[in-house]
């Protein structure tokens, strides 16, 4: 414990330092390899010797390269021989570095080879490794053999011969040699024994303990004392110092002690005259003196003297007490770390160093005598500096990987950096947060360098939340951006690297990878880690961290209805976006009971809320995914129509559709039906079987036959004959209806056939026949379509029989028919078996069918593969027909915007037609062939013309275009209303003209529709724009720009219109709803390519839509005071049963849109009433009546009525802009929602919560404020503990205000940023005080909020912790680090409490919800809550939430006793721990850069850093 030597010794042996780590230690000797292998001269072993400095103690190495043994342990010895380089045949400690590729680099590793030598080493002694007579015995271990042989050096001959030397003949004297086996005792300063110095023949062992004498042996040589006999020495023996005369024996002590010791007690009081012995010994010699410790001093040197003074540093036999003399002003900081790195000083000295510089330093802002606050922040300030210098020296070392000895200085640098951490020399937090701030910037070319560091420091990170997360975070990121990296196979070592390093994280501090904002990102890339001994661990720690972290982002207000509506929005969700194939993962996720999540799956299928048949195609694929392989879906399905009776037909036809296709493929089994209904009793009311009849048993008729075998067909007839339905009439009803498919598709027929001699039956009236027929005849024509009809010609194409092509029409005519059967299975079907068809027209045909039923095959799955395979033909046919493919080309460039990921095929597509229309050759083969150019009249022809010759030149002039396009359009308006092809013709000329400039073209076609949008006399729109639209010249965008008369009609309508232009919104309303059929004017072709643009306007602009449709409203309110009546288009009640259909689509594609423009008030009372009435049919269609209060609106709200709810309330909360009673009316709206909404959860009714994040921001502000207090109030506490009468009923009102809560936080982006309520954190404390609680009438309490209350208040906490909200920086909201702080404390100290409730697992929940909010705690409430909590645990839980690790230096108290015990028995009983001595504590300042091993040039008697004083330490004499 110090560095002073015992009393009478001149040496001052080496030492390890106080620090206790173990990576600093003392120097040693050092010797180069040339002095351990070469023999060293007589010359220089004398110059040695003579240059040996008086004041050293020791055998230093001086500056003439004589180096004395080299210290440490003999292993060590062994291990510095390793490396040998054949240059110089030298040694440094350079080769002996961290990153050697056969060595782990450790912190162990790190450390200077030049360790301290052993204890028993006490001297230094001489090398041993020299070739003269005095050599001792050899190294105890064998020396590793030298790569090199080192060749002895011959001396030279000399010149002159020298005569041989004459042998020495004289006789010896007689030598008595010292026995080996004589005891020896230490030297203690005193001469040597006589006779041992020259004795040339003394033992290995003897010579290596030349410093202690032998007892009571003396070689005789007559003048010593001994030797003269007198009679003194005779009687008394002989003594080296003469006794006091009071202290002589006069005779044995044997008479009077011997009887003593032969008593019982003699062994105690032996024991007794021993201990008082070693008590006076102990207390004779103890060291009473105060420390006289001063660092050592800094004196100002020349740049050559304190270059000398850095090299002696650098020499390890240079004694540290010699350089503590004069240690030089000016190295500090940077300079002191690049100095020690150049002249390659010894890491412990170089500790050393930075010790004297700092605690000078430090102890400067002690000397300024200022206050204590100043000094404090002085010296942290300071030793903050000192950590960026280190931290820079690290980052430029590493960085210079250009230099030569890089790998050695890296080593260096890195081991010095982590002695000076290791002693507590640096800044560790701001050290920390250096290494993962590198870390996390670091490119993956320094990436290993940086893995290499910071594992050094690893346990210490991951210790603390603050820098334990960050890691975590990093490591993912570089995982997860090699792992999705395009070059990864050249990067599979690191990534393999860090796999492992993942491993062992999960592993080792699983808790550092719960942060959801990151969890969410980066965990993709740990699904295919590679097996491992730990794989099953791991999963298991992966499968955790994933309902960790899920915890705390998903909503926790898991209630059956709240569920249902997070499964409907999915549902939407697939609706709107068919091809996001993540959606029905995350739909499966949301609960563990699958039979809930089927049930209401078929509920949004069979929902009348939810138009199109996309979605029966959507439940289906879901019931047949992987996901529900272990769910018994016809057991769901009969469940769920035992329960729900399904009284509206339209609901009865989506299950017989949704049924027979899972009854298709497998997944309904037909006889487990027939069981069910046997069971229940069977079929015996023929009611039951008609098309009115009970969904049930009405099912066994529409289920297919055809995909039946031939036992359940017969069982099927048995059940239906008992409800006298005919099974005959019903085949031959199916048999009758594939008869005039045939005749209407001209397949010949049999000639037995009834209908061999009839005339066919037209398309559409067969089409709307089969409309209104049974599933199960709907599924047999599709079946019979597909299979047989379009499989056969297939197939015969296929097979190389010289089989025809199909028709287009006969296409055209089958696609229609399995569109009117909805069976969209076997239309996929039909479209892939005409793939092998080289007819561009019929290819660009099925496209077409893909692009207008999208969301349909998106549901089953074949859209892309569909394109794809249409894609590939489309290049086949390119090369073997050339332009004749540009049918299919302009089909797939309309296709593929609508589907994702296919960027570039899009582009190149539409490159592909752009260049092909404005080819020249384009002309041979377009629309206007030659037949088709001799029915034109002679004006036509010569636009015609004029074009042709406008194609031969690279760019048109804009006049020339005008010309044309006005010329073109005035011919166009004189065939509008005749149904004339010429006016097709019209269509496909401006479809010539428009490439050639396509925005001029557009803004000329702007300018021609905002002409006719003010015509008053002329024919319906509908006549003439779907010509134009389908052909491509009028684009949707030009539509809706152009629909209002003026800026601003899309909020209120303008009287001033007349005649058609007052239906002008109405018509284009109406045009885009109405289908059409082939005419004149538009083909079959045309028709069906309008469709696909309708269908995109309600898909893709349904913003656009909206005002569209407020502004037809508009015009419908007004035209009652027009003084000429006209007709309106929506007085059509076809037109009134689409236009509800559109805007029910409408308000699901984007409900917010749909509420902000239709809530707009207009002061036209009719349109408001209009409005109105419009959305309360949307959302109850059988009401009529207008207004709906709120109490109305929300009995209404479910699952699956909440966009049109929102709607409807949005209407109801809409004021008056610039009212003078506006705020008023608004302030009352607001009581009266509020009013309608408490009697909601009181009546437990939260259906509509869903619908509160999309009102305004005030409405859900108030309204959330309102619940967080209802919620709040009903948490009961010690003072106010509820009652068990109203118990229950309080549990299930917090869990609806809950719902509440959570549905206006989780979707509200338009709150205001709040930090958590002061009332919540007081109420969390109350649950901990009943926690903490131990008397027994608290005891059902206790149960009450450990079942009950606190998982609630824990689910309200997590939503807080979502990453939306956890981004927010807290310190800048008003109170709110204070009040997280609060939580925080209150959280930690339930985590303890809670592990007194193991099974309830809500002490993990706590902990990953503390972990959650302290990532966004501000520094000075960190500190706050460290301080609070620092003396009440030491639990390293909550160490490492809050990054609190307690600094060594601080945990020492100094203890003073009050009275000092006296006697021996007292001392022995306080030795013991008996006795009532009092103790008072008090801090101990421990001061880190004090504990010098070598602190001042003069040694004292306590002169060490700590004084010895504290040890009891004593003097050895």
């Amino acid at each position: 414990m110090t560095s002073r030597p015992p009393m009478a010794v001149s040496q001052r042996q080496p030492q390890r330092t106080l620090s206790g780590s173990g990576l600093s230690q003392s120097p040693t000797h050092q010797r180069t390899l040339s002095q351990q292998y070469l023999p060293q001269s007589p010359i220089r072993k004398s110059e040695a010797l003579s240059e040996q400095s008086p004041d050293l103690g020791d055998v230093a190495q001086g500056r003439y390269n004589t180096l004395p043994r080299r210290g440490g342990s003999r292993l060590k010895l062994e291990l510095a021989n390793d490396g040998i380089e054949h240059p110089g045949f030298s040694e440094s400690p350079q080769t002996l570095d961290a990153l050697s590729a056969n060595k782990a680099f450790t912190p162990s590793r790190v450390m200077s080879m030049n360790d301290v030598s052993d204890a028993g080493d006490m001297t230094p002694h001489t090398s041993r490794c020299q070739t003269t007579d005095e050599d001792s015995a050899p190294l105890p271990m064998p020396p590793r053999r030298a790569r090199f042989v080192v060749p002895a050096k011959r001396p030279e001959p000399s010149s002159t011969t020298t005569a041989p030397l004459k042998k020495d003949a004289r006789p010896k004297p007689f030598s008595l040699e010292t026995p080996s086996i004589a005891p020896r005792y230490p030297n203690m300063g005193k001469a040597e024994p006589i006779g041992t110095a020259k004795n040339k023949d003394i033992t290995a062992r003897a010579r290596a303990d030349v410093g202690l004498g032998f007892a009571d042996f003396y070689a005789w040589n007559g003048g010593h004392a001994e030797d003269q006999f007198s009679d003194s020495i005779i009687k008394h023996g002989y003594f080296d110092k003469t006794p006091a005369q009071s202290t002589q024996e006069a005779s044995s002590a044997k008479a009077p002690l011997f009887p003593a010791l032969k008593h019982k007690s003699g062994l105690h009081t032996l024991s007794t005259i021993f201990t008082g012995i070693m008590n006076s010994r102990r207390h004779s010699g103890q060291i009473t003196s105060a420390s006289t410790f001063k660092p050592p001093p800094r004196v100002t040197l020349t740049d050559t003297k304190r270059e000398i003074w850095l090299k002696d540093l650098a020499n390890p036999a240079i004694s540290l007490r010699r350089l503590s003399r004069t240690i030089p002003h000016g190295i500090r900081g940077k300079i002191l770390l690049d100095q020690c790195l150049n002249k390659n000083v010894p890491t412990d000295r170089a500790v050393w160093l930075a010790k004297c510089v700092g605690a000078n330093e430090i102890r400067a802002f002690k000397r300024k005598g200022v206050n204590g606050t100043f000094v404090m922040g002085g010296e942290a300030k300071w030793i903050r500096d000192w950590t960026v210098f280190v931290e820079q020296f690290v980052d430029t070392v590493v960085n210079a990987f250009a230099e030569n000895d890089w790998k050695s200085k890296v080593t260096y640098a890195i081991r010095l950096a982590t002695h000076l951490y290791a002693e507590h020399l640096l800044d560790r937090d701001h050290y920390m947060d250096w290494l993962v701030s590198g870390l996390e910037n670091s490119s993956q070319a320094k990436l290993p360098m940086w893995l290499l560091i910071i594992q050094i420091y690893w346990k210490d990170l991951l210790k603390l939340r603050r820098h334990g997360r960050r890691l975590i975070s990093a490591i993912l990121s570089h995982h997860s951006s090699i792992y999705f990296h395009p070059d990864r196979d050249i990067l599979l070592p690191l990534s393999a690297r860090l796999q492992s390093l993942v491993e062992s994280l999960l592993l080792s501090s699983p808790e550092n990878f719960i942060n959801p904002g990151t969890w969410f990102k980066l965990r993709d890339s740990l699904a295919v880690l590679p097996e491992t001994a730990h794989s099953e661990s791991r999963s298991k720690l992966l499968k955790s961290i994933e309902l960790r972290n899920d915890y705390l982002t998903s909503s926790n207000a898991k209630s059956q209805p709240a569920l249902r509506s997070i499964v409907v929005q999915l549902l939407d969700s697939i609706h709107r976006t068919p091809l996001d194939e993540t959606i029905p993962k995350r739909l499966w996720k949301t609960s563990e009971n699958r039979l809930s999540v089927v049930r209401t799956i078929l509920e949004w299928c069979t929902s009348l809320y939810r138009p199109g048949i996309a979605k029966v195609y959507v439940a289906a694929t879901l019931l047949r995914s992987p996901e529900a392989s272990d769910i018994d879906v016809t057991r769901a399905i009969l469940d769920f129509l035992g329960a729900d009776a399904l009284h509206e037909n339209a609901r009865k036809q989506l299950v017989y559709h949704f049924v027979s296709e899972l009854a298709r493929s497998g997944h309904f089994s037909v006889p487990q039906y027939m069981q069910w209904l046997i069971a229940r009793g069977g079929i015996v009311d023929p009611a039951e079987t008609n098309p009115d009849g009970p969904c049930v048993t009405r099912l066994l008729v529409e289920i297919p036959v055809h995909s039946m075998n031939e036992s359940m067909r017969s069982l099927r007839a048995t059940l239906l004959r008992r409800a006298n339905f005919s099974v005959e009439f019903e085949s031959r009803d199916i048999t009758m209806a594939l008869s005039h498919v045939k005749k209407t598709l001209s397949i010949p027929l049999d000639s037995a056939d009834p209908l061999l001699h009839k005339k066919p039956m037209s398309l559409k009236k067969l089409s709307k026949l089969i409309r209104l027929s049974s599933s199960s005849l709907k599924t047999t024509i599709s079946s019979w379509l597909s299979n047989d009809f379009i499989g056969g010609i297939a197939q015969n194409l296929q097979s190389g029989k010289g089989g025809l092509e199909l028709p287009k029409a006969i296409f055209e005519a089958v696609r229609t028919l399995l569109e009117t059967t909805e069976d969209y299975a076997m239309l996929d079907k039909a479209l892939k078996l005409m793939v092998s068809s080289s007819n561009p027209e019929l290819l660009a045909c099925c496209v077409d069918t893909v692009n207008l039923h999208l969301p349909v095959f998106a549901a089953i799955g074949t859209v892309k593969p569909l394109f794809q395979v249409f894609n590939a033909r489309l290049k086949i046919i390119m090369e073997e027909q050339g332009l004749s493919a540009r049918p299919l080309l302009a089909s797939l460039a309309d296709l593929a915007p609508q589907l994702t990921g296919l960027g570039d095929v899009t582009a190149q597509l539409q490159t592909d037609l752009i260049r092909i229309d404005r080819s020249s050759a384009a002309d041979a083969s377009s629309p206007l062939s030659d037949n088709m150019a001799t029915q034109l009249q002679d004006a036509e022809t010569e636009l015609s013309e004029q074009i042709e010759k406008l194609a031969s030149y690279t760019s048109a002039d804009r006049p020339t275009m005008e010309r044309l396009f006005h010329a073109i359009i005035k011919k166009l308006q004189n065939y509008w209303g005749k149904a004339d092809e010429r006016q097709r013709l019209c269509c496909i000329l401006l479809t010539r003209l428009r490439v050639f400039d396509i925005q001029h073209f557009g803004t000329l076609m702007r300018g021609w529709v905002q002409h006719i949008r003010k015509l008053s006399n002329r024919p319906p729109i509908h006549q003439l724009l779907p010509s134009l639209i389908s052909s491509g010249c009028l684009s949707l965008p030009i539509l809706f720009a152009t629909a209002p008369r003026s800026q601003g009609q899309s909020s209120q309508f303008q009287p001033s219109a007349v005649g058609s232009a007052s239906i002008y919104m109405q018509e284009i309303l109406q045009m885009l709803m109405m289908p059409f059929s082939p005419s004149p004017a538009m083909t079959s072709e045309d028709c069906y390519r309008f469709s696909i643009i309708q269908d995109h306007a309600r898909r893709k602009h349904a913003k656009e839509i909206m005002p569209l449709i407020r502004g037809a409203l508009a015009e419908y309110s007004a035209s009652s005071h027009q003084q000429i009546p006209i007709q309106q288009p929506l007085d059509d009640e076809e037109t009134k049963t689409q236009l509800l259909e559109l805007l029910r689509g409408l308000v699901l594609v984007d409900p917010n849109a749909a509420s902000q423009t239709l809530s707009l008030k207009s002061p036209d009372p009719k349109l408001a009433a209009l409005i109105e009435t419009w959305t309360t049919k949307l959302l109850a269609p059988d009401d009529n009546s207008g207004q709906k209060s709120f109490e109305q609106v929300l009995e209404l709200a479910n699952e699956f009525t909440l966009p049109f709810c929102q709607v409807k309330l949005s209407l109801n909360l809409a004021t008056e802009d610039g009212g003078p009673d506006g705020s008023e009316r608004l302030q009352s709206q607001f009581e009266l929602l509020s009013k309608a909404i408490d009697n909601a959860i009181d009546a437990n009714n939260i259906m509509w919560t869903g619908m509160l994040p999309s009102l305004s921001s005030e409405i859900t502000q108030h309204m959330r404020n309102r619940a967080e207090s209802r919620f709040l109030d009903l948490i009961p506490s010690l003072k106010n503990p509820s009652g068990e009468a109203v118990f229950d009923k309080d549990i299930y009102m917090a869990e609806n205000l809950l719902t509440v809560i959570d549905s206006i936080l989780s979707g509200g982006s338009g709150l205001k940023v709040s930090p958590l309520p002061s009332a919540l954190v007081d109420k969390l404390a109350d649950l901990w005080d009943i926690m903490a609680s131990k008397g027994s009438e608290y005891a059902s309490l206790r149960m009450a909020v450990l079942s009950h209350w606190l998982p609630l208040i824990f689910s309200y906490l997590t939503l807080y912790t979502s990453p939306s909200t956890g981004t927010i920086d807290v310190s800048k909201l008003s109170g709110g680090g204070e009040v997280r702080a609060r939580a925080l404390v209150i959280l930690a100290g339930l985590v303890q409490e809670l592990d007194n409730h193991p099974s309830s697992n809500l002490g993990q929940k706590a902990f990953d919800i503390a972990l959650a909010l302290v990532d966004g705690l501000p520094e000075d409430a960190r500190l706050q809550c460290v301080r609070a909590v620092r003396d009440a645990t030491a639990d390293p839980r909550i160490r490492y939430l809050f990054s609190y690790a307690p600094n060594p230096a601080e945990v020492f108290m100094l203890s003073h006793r009050e009275k000092q015990p006296q006697g021996i028995q007292e001392r022995r009983a306080m030795a013991w721990g008996f006795g009532n001595y009092q103790e008072r504590l008090t801090p101990f300042a421990f001061r880190r850069w004090e504990i010098l091993n070598e602190p001042t040039p003069n040694v004292g008697e306590n002169d060490t850093s700590l004084s010895l004083t504290l040890f009891d330490a004593r003097k050895i004499k």
